[in-house]
């Protein structure tokens, strides 16, 4: 089995924390953290980095399972989805376009809590009505 490869970019237009889905800006070297439901997320932050200092990102593409900051309480086994802020939670009750990321391996407490996401699918957008 390969060596999971990580990316190193540089931090884009806002500063980024730790743990959260982040897409290519369109220099493509910056990234950015206003992942929607439109946007493809490339990976997960590894730490915090400040606008135009390198950040880690581990890519969404290689196995495994990634840490993720939860934007709400999540269900172990639950299907997660990217939100407006670069976090993930479970399927909104909201009208709207969400793009999955993948299953949660544990349960979340809450916003800001860290949960293990094993990615499943991540090209797929789920429309609520």
């Amino acid at each position: 089995m390969a060596e999971r490869k990580d990316l190193s970019l540089i931090c884009g237009a806002a500063d980024l924390a730790g743990h959260v889905l982040v897409k290519m800006h369109t220099d493509q070297t910056a990234i950015v953290n206003t992942v929607t439901s439109t946007d493809l997320v490339i990976g997960v932050t590894k730490a915090n980095a400040k606008v135009g200092d390198p950040v880690g990102i581990t890519p969404l593409n290689e196995g495994g399972t990634i840490e993720m900051m939860a934007g709400g309480a999540i269900a172990a086994g639950a299907e997660v989805y990217a939100d407006d802020d670069g976090k993930v939670t479970e399927l909104p009750a909201g009208a709207g376009d969400y793009r999955k990321i993948g299953i949660a391996m544990k349960a979340a407490s809450g916003d800001g809590s860290i949960v293990e996401v094993l990615p499943v699918d991540c090209v797929t957008v789920t429309t609520v009505t």
